[in-house]
Order: structure tokens, then C-alpha cells, then sequence
């Protein structure tokens, strides 16, 4: 697999692999394409894309808020996992925030999501049970993301 940053024409492809990985459920597809091309436009150098034979196969977006790195939409092709990628594309991605000097990364995952979180655990990431995630939506949505 090829690791590279996000580019214009990867959108709909990665609108795809989100929708395929049941990660557009809670948002409309038009929230989704403006969270890609906002963060295109914001240190698009931490979202990334994985290619091989010229199809993303997956992705993953970095974020930095000037204090810690966090890590939101890892997806992998249904016919590509358990494969390795998932794990190549976060050590990149963790690779891009070491070379900024982010050592401290967060990252939430879905409590229903049980194989990701095996995933993060066997990655060496600890669940950090005392810290709860509130919400507020300034739009009066219910979306949670």
C-alpha cells in the first residue's frame, strides 16, 4: 500500500470507504464531504490516504489542537482488512505527529465497537475509562458527530 496525503480528487473515494465502513450513519453525506474538504484546508498533511492497485483501500485523518494530536476516521476496505493496512496508515500517521513533536495522541472510538477496539489496544493504546465525551450541537441537531 501506498501511503499519501489526501488530494481533491480522492473525495468521493473516501466518502465511499466511509460510507462502506458504516461511518456516514449519523451524518449527511454533505456534513461528511465539508468535514473532508475543511480539513483539506488545515494541516491536510495529517489526512491520509492508503492506494493500492489506484483504489484507496483506506484512511485516516490526524488532527493537532496546539496541545495533543488526535486521530478520528481510521477506515480500511472491507476486503482489505486484517491485513496490516490499518496498522501501516496509523504509523504513518503517527509518524507525521512525532516529526511535529506531538507526543500526546487521543482518539475516541464507538463503545459498541468492540473490534476497534481491540484494534487500538493492540496498538498500545489504553483505554482511559474516568474521562467521559460530552456533546453540544449549537445547530439544535442530535448528531453525535
Amino acid at each position: 500500500m501506498f501511503i499519501r496525503q489526501i488530494e481533491s480528487g480522492d473525495v468521493e473515494a473516501v466518502l465511499a470507504l466511509w460510507a462502506e465502513a458504516g461511518m456516514t450513519g449519523d451524518a449527511q453525506l454533505g456534513d461528511s464531504r465539508q468535514e473532508i474538504t475543511e480539513k483539506m484546508t488545515r494541516d491536510s498533511d495529517l489526512f491520509l490516504v492508503g492506494e493500492a492497485n489506484k483504489r484507496i483501500v483506506a484512511t485516516v485523518m490526524g488532527t493537532y489542537d496546539g496541545h495533543r494530536g488526535r486521530i478520528k476516521r481510521l477506515a480500511v476496505k472491507s476486503d482489505c482488512r486484517r491485513s496490516g493496512l490499518g496498522h501501516q496508515i496509523v504509523s504513518e500517521l503517527e509518524s507525521r505527529f512525532a516529526e511535529r513533536g506531538i507526543s500526546r495522541v487521543r482518539l475516541e472510538v464507538w463503545a459498541e465497537n468492540k473490534s476497534a477496539q481491540t484494534f487500538w489496544e493492540n496498538l498500545g493504546y489504553q483505554l482511559q475509562s474516568d474521562i467521559r465525551y460530552y456533546l453540544r450541537n449549537f445547530d439544535q441537531s442530535v448528531d453525535p458527530c
